[in-house]
């Protein structure tokens, strides 16, 4: 399904090589330190017998948690011009090192010329978490959900995939492979470029450099210094030059709260997220959970980085995104318990939809934020 683009939408033509994310943020970057411990207590886990209590596990889960919020205004459009609009592929050739951004931007690893061996060898032998069926666990949750007015939920082939412990800031990375999934799964036009699984982060970073290479955003590689064996954070910009470079259209769009008269950057964002979901459940408006074949959508807020895979609207008024979180690695215990909740067990049903949950309240903390549609159209 071709994507509407309304009028905050980058105009570039998916066949100029050196479009740009036409936003005040275009160059943010993601990433933040990984968890260490078990994100859910043990008797959320199949297989394990032990009880352990249940709400400090799921207290390191919820939106808001220290972790996200102390750099919550690591931002790069708030230390960086914007690009001039004359730029061309080749126009970077001479920029000067002050273009190179620091760790505001890229991380505590922003000079790094190559990770550590351990970190290379855990990427190589595990990839990533990954976990399949949680869009219908979602949608038999918010069925059973009695605060759920309505829900929209993207193609329900997503796939989950999180980081891994001690990783890192590999954020942007992971939300790169759910939409890289989405395209093999659906065999989208191209799908074959990947192989039959979803890139490495190394492969990643391959697929980023060559689009510089070819012009596609390419001031990112001056930005960065390089990203290949590194853990320098990406963003919006490298995961759209990767997607176009590889003929996957697709479009940003950016919010941002700077006056007044702008309005409110999360309401604007939630209003084209459901707006987004609309398009693809004409069929299904009356349903209280509407499914649609849509993609995934790449989510960059400030310092971190989700995939929204659908939108939720309460009895009481409030709306929330439904995400992939990378950093939430239990994805596979939900949808095993999810099988057993039913409508008398509220709590329950509460708890397990909550790490997929992002409030209006919440989104309301930050100022900015963009958002990568793929365009693409089935094969």
């Amino acid at each position: 399904m071709e994507i509407i683009e309304r009028h905050e939408i980058s105009a570039a033509s998916n066949d100029a090589p050196e479009s740009r994310v036409s936003s005040p943020i275009e160059r943010q970057r993601t990433g933040s330190t990984s968890r260490s411990g078990r994100l859910f207590s043990a008797s959320l886990i199949p297989g394990q017998t032990k009880r352990g209590a249940f709400k400090p596990a799921w207290k390191r889960l919820l939106p808001g948690h220290s972790l996200r919020t102390k750099r919550a205004s690591a931002v790069r459009g708030k230390t960086e011009a914007p690009l001039d609009s004359s730029d061309s592929p080749n126009s970077h050739q001479g920029t000067s090192e002050s273009s190179r951004l620091g760790t505001l931007q890229l991380g505590k690893y922003a000079h790094e010329e190559e990770m550590p061996a351990w970190l290379i060898k855990l990427l190589e032998k595990k990839g990533a978490v990954r976990a399949s069926g949680v869009m219908p666990a979602l949608k038999h949750l918010l069925e059973l959900s009695a605060p759920t007015e309505y829900a929209y939920l993207c193609h329900p082939d997503a796939l989950h995939v999180a980081k891994l412990r001690r990783e890192g800031g590999f954020c942007g990375y992971r939300n790169i492979q759910v939409l890289a999934a989405h395209i093999i799964a659906t065999e989208t036009t191209g799908w074959e470029q990947f192989g039959d699984d979803i890139p490495s982060i190394f492969q990643i970073q391959e697929l980023i450099e060559t689009a510089w290479d070819r012009g596609y955003n390419a001031r990112g590689r001056i930005e960065t210094g390089g990203i290949r064996g590194t853990r320098k954070y990406i963003g919006t910009p490298e995961a759209q030059a990767l997607f176009r470079s590889m003929g996957f259209p697709c479009s940003v769009q950016a919010f941002r709260t700077s006056n007044e008269q702008d309005g409110n950057a999360a309401g604007r964002l939630l209003q084209a997220i459901e707006d987004y979901f609309q398009q693809g459940a004409a069929d299904c408006l009356t349903h209280k959970v509407r499914s649609t074949q849509l993609p995934p959508i790449y989510l960059q807020r400030p310092s971190h980085s989700v995939t929204i895979v659908g939108f939720e609207k309460l009895k009481d008024g409030h709306v929330q995104l439904l995400v992939f979180d990378p950093e939430f690695q239990s994805s596979e215990a939900v949808t095993s318990l999810a099988t057993k909740a039913t409508l008398r067990r509220q709590a329950k049903i509460n708890r397990l939809l909550e790490p997929y949950r992002r409030s209006d309240a919440h989104l309301e903390r930050f100022k900015e934020f963009e958002v990568l549609y793929l365009t693409n159209k089935r094969a």
